[in-house]
């Protein structure tokens, strides 16, 4: 097994222990599946995706978004989707489209195109909200639960993302 393996039950129990997370915390950090079904099963309700901003450069579309359900907003999420990445030129410029023309969650993207992914956490950690978006999320916390990922499709990483929780202060 390759050491640079992170395990969640370890990190985030660890985590836990210092900065008292609540189970659905925990949960969103450790998963492999689906944030935003989780988050539609905790809340009862469609996840709501808000672009903040979006660009392509060198043919990698950056892109940060606000995830909300009920008009609260509970994650604040970065992702950096190299196209290439995607070998099949229809799926990829299916993507690039969904990417660029809808607010629609990465999750439900892959689902749309039936892409086949796995997900490989690659850090966990409770961190410093940094300012742009204390303005976004407003948490009570100035530290809260982050995780970075990256998504796979036959063997290579067609996305990475970065998910900023705040759960804490509306569960």
């Amino acid at each position: 097994m390759n050491d640079s393996y992170i395990k969640p039950h370890i990190v985030i129990g660890d985590l836990s222990k210092i900065h008292g997370l609540i189970n659905e915390e925990k949960i969103l950090l450790g998963t492999d599946g689906s944030i935003t079904n989780l988050l539609e099963i905790l809340f009862g309700n469609e996840v709501v995706v808000e672009t903040l901003h979006q660009e392509i450069m060198d043919n990698v579309n950056y892109r940060a978004v606000l995830l909300g359900v009920n008009g609260i907003p509970l994650i604040y999420a970065t992702s950096e989707t190299p196209l290439e990445s995607i070998d099949e030129i229809q799926i990829r410029e299916k993507i690039r489209k969904d990417l660029l023309s809808a607010d629609i969650p990465i999750g439900k993207i892959l689902k749309i195109h039936n892409l086949e992914t796995r997900r490989e956490i690659v850090e966990i950690e409770v961190k410093e909200v940094p300012d742009s978006v204390i303005t976004k999320l407003n948490p009570k916390r100035s530290k809260i639960p982050q995780r970075t990922y990256n998504i796979i499709h036959k063997n290579k990483v067609i996305m990475t993302i970065t998910e900023m929780f705040n759960l804490e202060d509306h569960i």
